[in-house]
This record gives structure tokens, C-alpha cells and sequence, in this order.
């Protein structure tokens, strides 16, 4: 699953992109849906334990 900036005719805009059973669907994102999904995934990332939202040692 990814997100992906897209451009058209009509402009540009957001898709999340998923893989699935050897073929791709995309879900398109108006501005406002787009920028209610980036609060939703801060809030969610937030409220995860923080051992979970610490990187890796590399």
C-alpha cells in the first residue's frame, strides 16, 4: 500500500494505492479527504505505545 501524487487534466491529486491479487486499485482523495486522512494517521500514530513509534537502531 502506498499514497502517490497523481496528475490529470484537471490537475493534481492523492490516491492510495493498493496491490492486490495481481492487480491495482487506487482510491482518490479530494484536498479536504486527503488532509482529514494525514490528521487521522497522526493521531493514530500518536496514540501507539511509544515503543512502537521509535525507529529502529540502524
Amino acid at each position: 500500500m502506498s499514497i502517490r501524487m497523481k496528475r490529470d487534466s484537471e490537475g493534481d491529486f492523492v490516491v492510495l494505492a493498493c496491490k492486490a491479487a495481481g492487480n491495482h486499485q487506487y482510491y482518490p482523495f479530494d484536498t479536504n479527504e486527503f488532509e482529514k486522512f494525514v490528521e487521522a494517521a497522526i493521531e493514530i500514530r500518536d496514540a501507539l505505545p511509544s515503543d512502537i513509534n521509535q525507529k529502529p537502531p540502524a
